[in-house]
């Protein structure tokens, strides 16, 4: 069985995310995070394989939403909808 992460309670109720979701999520945030920084649109549209079109544009633009979303939760947090998600949370 997995061993729960050490975390802070919700509503009264411990809720501790496994360690794999929480390292899965650690890992999934940075090299999203990494590969923001890194590339640009062109970039972009050659690893997608996308031909530079409204749709990689609007594709890209999800891609740069999703970036700053994930900048708005902690691997905590993101490790426990992992969790939920299973239906392990």
């Amino acid at each position: 069985m997995t061993e729960p992460a050490t975390t802070q309670t919700h509503n009264g109720t411990p809720t501790n995310p496994t360690q794999e979701s929480l390292q899965l999520a650690r890992r999934f945030s940075k090299a999203i995070e990494e590969f923001n920084w890194m590339v640009d649109y062109v970039k972009f549209c050659e690893l997608l394989e996308l031909e530079p079109s409204e749709y990689a544009d609007q594709e890209y633009q999800y891609f740069q939403q999703l970036a700053e979303a994930l900048t708005r939760f902690d691997a905590e947090s993101l490790a426990k909808m992992i969790d939920a998600g299973q239906g392990n949370g």
